[in-house]
This record gives C-alpha cells, sequence and structure tokens, in this order.
C-alpha cells in the first residue's frame, strides 16, 4: 500500500524531486499506518484484493450486461403494455462470505425487474416483476461470479 500511495502522491505532485518523495514518503507512511492502525489493514488482504481484481472486473462486466438486458426486457413489457405477474422467490445462497452475499443481494436490486426484499444470514427474499425471473435465480450467473470471488 505505501508503495502504491507514493507513486500516486508522485503522480499528482507533476514533478520528481527531493522534496516531494520525501513528503510524499512522509504522508504514504502516515496513511499506511493509520490504515494499519484504525483500519484493520493488512498486506496479506491487500494482496488478496490484488489477486480478486480480475475477477471483480469481470464480475463488474457481468452486472453492467445483465442491467442492459433486463432494462430492455422491462421496456418491451412497458412498449407491449403486457401486464407482468409479480412475484416473491425464496430461495438460500451456498456462499459463505457475508460480503460477497451482500454484493449479489445488491446486485440483484441494480437488475431491472427484480428487487431484493430481504436477506438474512443465507437466505434471501427477491421481489421479481414477473414470474419469468424465478426459475434459477439461485444459480444465476452473479452467484457463479461471486464463488469464483470466494475461491481466492
Amino acid at each position: 500500500m505505501f508503495v502504491i500511495l507514493l507513486a500516486l502522491f508522485l503522480i499528482f505532485a507533476g514533478k520528481l524531486t527531493v522534496v516531494n518523495l520525501l513528503l510524499g514518503a512522509a504522508v504514504s507512511g502516515l496513511v499506511t499506518l493509520f490504515c494499519a492502525r484504525f483500519m484493520g489493514y493488512n498486506s496479506r488482504r491487500f494482496y488478496r484484493g490484488l489477486r480478486e481484481t480480475p475477477d471483480t472486473l469481470r464480475y463488474i462486466a457481468l452486472l453492467l450486461k445483465e442491467m442492459v438486458r433486463e432494462g430492455f426486457l422491462v421496456i418491451g413489457w412497458i412498449w407491449r403494455r403486457k401486464a407482468p405477474e409479480p412475484t416473491l422467490v425464496r430461495f438460500h445462497s451456498t456462499l459463505d462470505r457475508e460480503d460477497l452475499r451482500v454484493l449479489v443481494a445488491n446486485s440483484i436490486t441494480l437488475t431491472p425487474g427484480t428487487y431484493t426484499v430481504k436477506l438474512e444470514g443465507r437466505e434471501y427474499a427477491v421481489h421479481a416483476l414477473d414470474d419469468s425471473f424465478q426459475p434459477g435465480i439461485e444459480y444465476s450467473a452473479f452467484f457463479r461470479m461471486a464463488k469464483k470471488l470466494e475461491e481466492h
């Protein structure tokens, strides 16, 4: 973290001088110490995050793709004036990490036509605009990608 902060400081400073290098080292060191002391930072967690970056970027791409795809489905229902059949889907997740379960719940909510009503432990309750969303929601691509992130 120290090295990345120092590099960012030097980039934003615009010039590589002795003063900028010393000031950047001091500020980067203080920020690193602050994060270690008060925010639970440790280098192992940081490097795990770096290893997860490609999978995280793939997850973001999947989320954007699903948002656009489902958005067009909802627009199609509006144009055809087809009345959707809302439903509440309850299912159980196999994800162990709580942060990933929350990530998936938020991803479901960001996708048009679905909304995570409740996440308690491993149990999800999702409101779907149409019952065509119901089959396989617990095996969606969001859960598969989150499982990959969990394996790191």
